[in-house]
Parts: structure tokens; C-alpha cells; sequence
């Protein structure tokens, strides 16, 4: 008990150093001590846990005529009231009108299904980490533990950009909000990539190179997890 809540006391440093000095968090790591996989793997269902209840709202909003702001579910609900006209584009190929759109983000964005969504990136992960020990002789502590350092950082910044992406189809010509979605992702591509490489001990002698190749590596990644994670969700998603 006395080690969980030390762990819990260090998470905000941890965070802080995930964002702030990726290099020197994967060098200070001991990946010959499995107790410090132990350590990142609580880390990670931590910030996971915070980011499901950030995010999720057990409410039934559907047929709110108009759903309060203080949510993020009330914030989608409303997006969909106003900005229609938007997102219609994204939903007839799908034949599925506004309140059906709206009644799929509710059971979307309850506490359940986001655990669940998690869970399934989190396997998608898994299948990227062993491509990555096959091809690279890599260690699995090793592999495994940069990944979910990656995927921690990466999650969190996905996870954000959706924020002012909500926010921008309420205030359409709020360009700003519009790049820091752009931004978000790709900051959560480029960690993702950053702490992947990290594990190799390859550094090009410039930043932007080592940048641009972790940007290119983590979008990678990606792609192939996020093909894995549609197929384990699709049979779930509520039609």
C-alpha cells in the first residue's frame, strides 16, 4: 500500500518529465528491474483512468433539447445541434441522421465504452510492440515499457486535440482552435515515435531530423494500431 501511494504522490512529476525531457526519463529507467515496469504500467492506468472520466458522462443527452456546456458529451451534443450543416458530409455515407448521430455519442462517451476503447488501443499496442521486438531484436521490457511511455504521452495528446475540435465546429472561425488540433496530433504522433526510437539509441546529430523522424515513426505506428484497434472495436460499436 505504502509503494501505491508513493506511486500516486509521483505521477504529476512523472508526467512533467514524460512531456518535458523524454531523452533523459527513457535513460533514467532501469529496464533490467521488473518492478519498474510495474511502476510505468500503473502510471499509465492512471493517466488513462483520468482521462475516461475527463471525458466520459453516464447522462443520457440525446434528447436534451439543449445539453449544458459542462460536459464533454454536452459539448459534442451541442456541436451536433449546431454545426450540422458540418457534419452531415461525415455521416450520410454512413446513412445515419443527426439523432442517431446523437444517440451513438451517447453511449460512446459513457465511462463503459471508453474503458473499453482504451482497452482495445491498448492491445492494438501490444501486437506494434511485438512487430517491433521480432524486427528489432529488441528486449520486451525494454520495448514494452517505451511504448507505454509513448502511448501515455501520445493518448494525452489525442485525447486533447479533440478538445478544440468540438469547440471549433460550435465557433466556426476560431482558426486558432483549428491548429492547436493539428498541433496536438501531431505532438502525439511525434512522442509516440520520440520514445520508440528512444530505445534504439539512435539520435541524428540534428533535432529537427530526429523530430521529423519520430513524427514519421509514431504516425506509423499509428496507422497499424489504429487498424487493430477498429477491428477489435467495430463489433462493438453500437449501430
Amino acid at each position: 500500500m505504502q509503494q501505491l501511494w508513493r506511486v500516486v504522490v509521483d505521477f504529476v512529476p512523472f508526467v512533467l518529465r514524460l512531456f518535458t525531457n523524454p531523452r533523459q526519463l527513457v535513460r533514467s529507467l532501469d529496464w533490467d528491474d521488473p518492478a519498474e515496469l510495474q511502476r510505468l504500467s500503473l502510471y499509465l492506468l492512471i493517466g488513462l483512468a483520468i482521462l475516461v472520466l475527463a471525458f466520459s458522462d453516464n447522462r443520457v443527452l440525446a434528447e436534451a433539447e439543449r445539453p449544458l456546456l459542462s460536459t464533454y458529451k454536452g459539448v459534442v451534443m451541442r456541436a451536433h445541434d449546431t454545426s450540422w450543416d458540418w457534419l452531415e458530409p461525415v455521416y450520410s455515407p454512413l446513412n445515419v441522421s443527426q439523432q442517431e448521430a446523437k444517440r451513438l455519442w451517447d453511449t460512446l462517451l459513457t465511462t463503459g465504452f471508453l474503458a473499453f476503447t482504451f482497452l482495445a488501443s491498448l492491445l492494438a499496442m501490444a501486437v506494434v510492440v511485438r512487430l517491433r521486438t521480432w524486427r528489432f531484436g529488441l528486449g520486451w521490457r525494454q520495448a514494452l515499457g517505451t511504448a507505454l511511455l509513448g502511448y501515455l504521452a501520445g493518448a494525452s495528446c489525442l485525447a486533447l486535440s479533440l478538445v478544440p475540435l468540438t469547440q471549433l465546429l460550435i465557433c466556426r472561425h476560431c482558426f486558432v482552435r483549428l491548429i492547436l488540433y493539428i498541433f496536438l496530433n501531431l505532438a502525439g504522433w511525434t512522442y509516440l515515435g520520440f520514445y520508440s526510437l528512444a530505445d534504439w539509441g539512435e539520435r541524428p546529430m540534428r533535432w529537427p531530423a530526429h523530430l521529423g523522424k519520430s513524427l514519421l515513426y509514431g504516425l506509423a505506428q499509428y496507422l497499424i494500431a489504429f487498424v487493430i484497434f477498429l477491428a477489435l472495436i467495430a463489433a462493438v460499436i453500437p449501430l
